[in-house]
């Protein structure tokens, strides 16, 4: 158990510190770059994290199930077959992209240094995705933590010294140079890695075996980028670069709480498969319980802390517009943590084209919403239609994975509705004390004593 414990607390703080780390450099580049810059950098990275979902086919999304079906021996061949697939689908996507690019350019406006860096980037991000996926499912937390802050650190430092390299007016250059020049010499190193300790780059049946799994998941991943990002470029578009700022750093913020679900989530999987797997589906659901009222007083103290926080955050006045977005960007995130108990579910079936369904389905929507919203509320319109498509998309996948083995999903909609409620109340409760700061930060003490006396007492995270 001690084992179990020290595994998940270090894939937690792997986790933790990659969200963090971008988290606590916010009011740095903030500060430095403003809300014009700040935005165009923003946009960027989406554009960033599009081109790394798609042109690498999402081949790391297969090394979970790889290792329900394959042996241990054979991990590592499997592992650098996947990483080489994902490369050569890489570098031919961008091919054909920059081709495209100087074909149209006397037609078309691109920004050609942009895409380049744009297409380095994306493919470093996956790079470094994959070898976080390998990490966690072999249990090997430390070496995921030692990734994860040697990413973060060397990528923030780099672009802070560039940032002061570039004049006032042009300096979101040295935050977009930095990200993808550190984030393609750690893919480099990464990839090397894997191919001389796996010996293998094309193998017919470990292809075969990636694609169905893995294309699926490419729509869904694309779809929940979309789904997340699309508010900042439809702003950008139809109010500002500067509203487009204001609501990435609010967003940016607000990712602690998506950090935390990530980091949950990553510990969470490689248990909830062994259990399921095992047939210990009460032990599983007794700690399922535990994980879900941890993550509902984390999202409460979340809320009921963020606005004085999020203040000494935004260093530069301009961008506290954005504080009262915060418990609306909570309430869309807790939906994604609920949505991730179906998928994981409909993941262990192999139904990823399910999940890709929904979530395609849910991003396009948002899109819709998102038109209708920011026309009528401005940058407010926009969380609220976020929220209201992470909700939906919950709903989707809950039925969904109900239906994959009648009877067999573990879980119920009881589970679920009393966190949900707590956390709404909870961003009522917001809304009504913003000038008494004391009632909220008393009231988010006293949450926090009664979990860490809980897990005192089980002597387990959940």
């Amino acid at each position: 158990m001690k084992s179990k414990n020290k595994i998940t607390l270090l894939n937690m703080g792997s986790t933790i510190i990659l969200q963090g780390l971008a988290f606590l450099s916010g009011p740095i580049f903030s500060s430095v770059l403003g809300t014009n810059n700040y935005g165009i950098a923003a946009v960027y990275l989406t554009w960033a994290q599009i081109v790394s979902t798609v042109f690498s086919l999402q081949a790391g999304g297969a090394v979970a199930v790889a290792r329900v079906n394959y042996s241990e021996d054979v991990q590592e061949k499997y592992q650098s077959s996947a990483i080489s697939l994902a490369t050569i689908a890489y570098i031919g996507f961008s091919v054909v992209t920059l081709c495209f690019c100087s074909v149209y350019s006397g037609t078309i406006e691109f920004n050609i240094p942009m895409i380049v860096l744009g297409l380095i980037h994306g493919w470093g991000l996956y790079c470094v995705s994959f070898m976080n996926q390998k990490l966690t499912y072999e249990f090997k937390a430390g070496w995921n933590l030692i990734l994860s802050v040697l990413t973060s650190v060397l990528t923030i430092g780099a672009s802070i010294f560039l940032i002061y390299v570039f004049k006032p007016e042009e300096n979101y250059w040295g935050r977009i140079i930095g990200q993808s020049a550190v984030y393609a010499l750690i893919g480099i190193v990464l990839v090397v890695y894997m191919l001389r300790r796996g010996k293998e780059i094309y193998n017919k049946e470990y292809w075969k075996f990636t694609l169905p799994i893995t294309i699926p998941t490419i729509f869904h991943s694309l779809a929940h980028i979309v789904l997340n990002q699309s508010d900042k470029v439809m702003i950008q578009g139809m109010v500002s670069n500067s509203a487009a700022g204001i609501y990435a750093l609010a967003s940016s913020f607000s990712a602690v709480m998506n950090a935390f679900w990530h980091a949950f989530n990553n510990s969470w999987v490689p248990f909830y498969y062994e259990y399921t797997s095992q047939g210990q589906i009460d032990k599983m659901k007794k700690h399922a319980r535990n994980y879900i009222e941890l993550f509902t007083i984390v999202a409460m103290g979340f809320i009921l802390l963020s606005r004085e926080v999020f203040h000494l955050y935004a260093a530069n006045q301009d961008f506290w517009a954005g504080t009262d977005l915060i418990p609306l960007f909570a309430i869309g995130y807790y939906f994604v943590f609920l949505y991730s108990f179906p998928v994981n579910y409909e993941f262990y079936n192999k139904r990823t084209k399910t999940i890709a369904i929904g979530t395609i389905a849910a991003a396009v929507l948002n899109i819709i919403l998102n038109y209708v919203m920011i026309t009528l509320w401005g940058i407010i319109g926009a969380v609220i239609a976020t929220a209201i498509a992470h909700g939906l998309q919950f709903i989707f996948h809950f039925i969904s994975a109900k239906k994959i083995n009648p009877g067999e999903f573990p879980f119920s909609a009881s589970q679920f509705i009393p966190g949900f409620l707590a956390v709404c109340g909870t961003a009522a409760l917001y809304w009504v004390t913003r000038g008494l700061w004391f009632v909220r930060w008393g009231l988010g003490a006293v949450l926090g004593v009664y979990i860490l006396l809980k897990i005192y007492k089980r002597k387990e995270i959940y």
